[in-house]
């Protein structure tokens, strides 16, 4: 009896360090959904005689999902953008990984870098549709300030570079974009999943 005893506080022990050994490298992860509003803007010039430029401005509405550690976010994202004029859509499809600088428990600040797939119609000048397509790269800054527990407010800043950046159709005329600006806000909501 006294053998069994011993075994059964050993074996409890050694459960107990163990336990206590392995939540020293556990990460404190969160999932997280994600509602974004934005307002972007960039440059459009065309080849023509005399070439027409214009800044396009738009607002835009995401979804994001992700996951969080202490010092790390990773988001998959949609985003339609509406722009009026001559465009018909703007969809942005991408992921974004974010690095969190905690200087205190009610905010941090993110830096991070974003890519993806864009895709847009529009009419160009000679009343011709033209689709501009392809990957995207850029970088995002800002803050995220914590509304509660599971609630976060995260404001920033985002830049986009097109890979193809030029669209030319048959009819000979290319139109070249510049590196799209926006600045957005998102409501983050964090949970637990065991």
């Amino acid at each position: 009896m006294k053998n069994i005893i011993l075994k059964l506080a050993v074996l409890s022990a050694l459960m107990l360090t163990t336990e206590a050994f392995a939540s020293q490298y556990r990460y404190n992860t969160s999932s997280l959904v994600g509602i974004e509003g934005s307002y972007s803007s960039f440059d459009v010039e065309n080849d023509a005689t005399p070439p027409v430029r214009e800044k396009v401005k738009f607002s835009g509405v995401g979804l994001k999902i992700g996951a969080q550690t202490h010092n790390y976010r990773v988001f998959l994202s949609v985003r339609n953008s509406f722009i009026d004029g001559d465009y018909d859509y703007a969809y942005f499809y991408g992921a974004e990984v974010q690095y969190l600088m905690n200087f205190s428990s009610y905010a941090n600040f993110f830096i991070g870098a974003n890519g993806g797939v864009v895709n847009m119609r529009f009419v160009d000048s000679l009343n011709a549709s033209r689709d501009v397509g392809g990957t995207y790269f850029g970088g995002d800054l800002g803050v995220n300030v914590h509304l509660g527990d599971s609630v976060d407010l995260e404001l920033g800043g985002r830049i986009i570079k097109l890979s193809e950046a030029e669209s030319t159709n048959a009819n000979g005329l290319t139109y070249k974009f510049d590196n799209i600006s926006a600045g957005y806000a998102s409501i983050i909501f964090k949970y637990s999943m065991d």
